[in-house]
Parts: C-alpha cells; structure tokens; sequence
C-alpha cells in the first residue's frame, strides 16, 4: 500500500511540530484495556492511538484504523538482557531498530538506529531529569521530550515531543516510537508481569 505526499497517515500525524503521547485515563482498581497510549496534537485532539497486538508488540494507528507504525520488543524480555526494538512501516517493513544503551549510560537512554544506518540517541538531561533531547548524528537536536505525572496514585505519565521545524517525517516517527518504547521499558518490562514474561 502507498499513500501520496500530504495524505499519507505518516505525513498527516508526524507533521505537527508538537505532539503528546500519553496512557490513557482509567479507574485505578480496573484491569487496564484498550489503547495502552494516545498520540494527541497540542490542542487536545486525539490524532493516533498505540494498541497492543500481541505480547510486547504494539501499533500506531490514526483515527482510520490504519496502521502507521509498528515498535516490537525483539529482545531483553523478562529482563535478561538490554531491551531491543525493531520499528516498521505501515506494510510491514523495517524502518529503525531502538536499543537501551546499558546501565553504564545513566543519562542516555535509548540509542535509535534507522534503516538508512543514521543514529539518533535521547538523553535525558540529569538522572532524574524530565527533559530529555533528541540528538541526530549528523544534524544536532531535532527534538525535545517533556516528561509530566498525569495521575501519581498509579504512575500515568504524559510525554510533550516538540520538534525542531527542520526535522524530517522519516526522523519524527523514529522519536514517536522512542516514546513508545520507553514507555514500555517503564510500565510493561518493569511490572512484575513483564519480569514473568
């Protein structure tokens, strides 16, 4: 399936220069179900959604219910070993591969490699930083995250990506699905389902 230039999902949903990912609300004693994220733009309209599609693999897909992208933890489950992703395309096709750098780097977090061997890394800005910078190899900062608590009682938690104007669709999707990982390195891999797994 191709789409054409300016109706493509992936051009309409990453062409925004700020976009906000989040989990969804839910009672607190409830089993979570549904989306485990929404991709909203600034003013608050709802733009994407992440669902789960099978164990630690999960799919963007807008409002049409098409998919747009696709994160899957190919390695580092139970917590054994670094955690590894591989980002795809809408047909399917490898478009990124995201790794965890180790314990060693305690301010980078995520080391993104696309298919076109350019890097991109985000590193938080101290320890315990809630900004964290999106740095591309060749041309320097192309993105900031902005982490914020939605609810404390169960740990919901927001990310702001804002991006550098100049910053490419094929770079913006790679930094969305670092969100996305991180986010699953957080709540899912650390849960003691997710150590079970």
């Amino acid at each position: 399936m191709s789409w054409e230039h300016g109706t493509s999902p992936v051009h309409r949903l990453f062409g925004p220069d700020t976009v906000i990912l989040a989990e969804p609300r839910h009672p607190v004693l409830r089993r979570r179900t549904g989306p485990k994220m929404h991709m909203v733009a600034e003013d608050g309209t709802v733009l994407a959604y992440v669902h789960e599609r099978g164990p630690f693999a999960y799919v963007l897909h807008d409002l049409d219910e098409r998919p747009v992208l696709g994160v899957d933890l190919v390695s580092g489950r139970g917590g054994f070993a670094r955690p590894g992703f591989l980002v795809t395309d809408p047909e399917g096709d490898p478009i990124g591969d995201i790794r965890s750098p180790g314990r060693l780097h305690r301010t980078r977090l995520l080391d993104v490699r696309t298919a076109g061997q350019d890097t991109l890394q985000i590193t938080r800005s101290a320890l315990l930083g809630r900004t964290w910078r999106v740095d591309h190899d060749r041309d320097g900062t192309i993105a900031e995250v902005t982490v914020s608590t939605v609810r404390s009682l169960d740990g919901l938690q927001g990310y702001r990506v804002s991006f550098d104007r100049q910053a490419a669709t094929d770079r913006r999707r790679l930094v969305v699905a670092g969100v996305v990982c991180l986010q699953v390195i957080r709540r899912w891999l650390n849960s003691p389902q997710g150590n079970a797994a």
